[in-house]
């Protein structure tokens, strides 16, 4: 995807690990560079500092993940021979965006980081408590039923209570 119109932001790779494409990422809190940006997959539900959607697979040279793999045989793997740390990856940071979903949403429902593989879930989902703070991916723009569905998010990282 071009970066174009203000859709899609550079950033570096703040770990050597394989990332499938349509994962969250947040920001990297172990470097803290002031002339570098660098994301990260979550560590947890509902993690702090959204970044972005990654656009593409971000593999090391020659590794296929074809059509339809689930997203967490892909995601969090280190590749044998080479290191992906502070290689540049492209994250979707405004528009619509495709994302994994990690279980059942419905359209309009606020979508929040549900797992460390940077998939999606919304706030009832994934129990989180009426005022707590959440972080927010955005509001999906249609319906899924499993998880690794893909669902459409328009993005909003604007935190707020549930």
């Amino acid at each position: 995807m071009a970066g174009i119109n203000g859709l899609t932001v550079g950033f570096r790779s703040g770990v050597n690990q394989r990332i499938a494409k349509f994962s969250v990422l947040v920001k990297d809190t172990a470097d803290t560079s002031q002339s570098q940006q660098y994301a990260t997959l979550p560590g947890a539900a509902n993690a702090p500092g959204v970044l972005g959607v990654l656009t593409e697979h971000f593999v090391e040279p020659n590794y296929f993940a074809p059509q339809g793999t689930d997203p967490t045989t892909v995601t969090g793997a280190a590749p044998a021979l080479y290191n992906l740390k502070g290689r540049g990856l492209t994250l979707q940071v405004n528009g619509i965006a495709k994302v994994y979903a990690a279980g059942a949403v419905n359209q309009g429902d606020v979508l929040v980081i549900a797992d460390q593989y940077g998939r999606v879930n919304n706030v009832s989902n994934l129990s989180i408590a009426a005022g707590t703070k959440i972080y927010p991916v955005g509001i999906a723009q249609n319906s899924t039923q499993n998880a690794n569905d893909i669902v459409e998010v328009l993005l909003n990282f604007q935190p707020t209570a549930a």
